[in-house]
């Protein structure tokens, strides 16, 4: 099992490590990792971790926080 996760992990770094070297802008680079970590909010969710959300949740406050003026 630990296996399976280990490869799981290194391919899901793989997908968005090549989303991001694509992406040709700042604005496409936010987008994905705002696209990575809706993604991985909802795979945590899968496995019964539904704090990710929260914690997503915390750091987009806080980013608004300090960028929104």
């Amino acid at each position: 099992m630990r296996r399976r996760r280990t490869r799981t992990v290194a391919n899901r770094a793989k997908f968005w490590n090549d989303r991001l070297a694509g992406a040709d802008s700042a604005e496409e680079r936010a987008t994905v990792w705002q696209n990575a970590c809706r993604s991985l909010a909802v795979q945590a969710e899968r496995d019964g971790r539904d704090e990710v959300w929260e914690a997503l949740a915390e750091c987009l406050h806080t980013f608004f926080r300090e960028h929104g003026q």
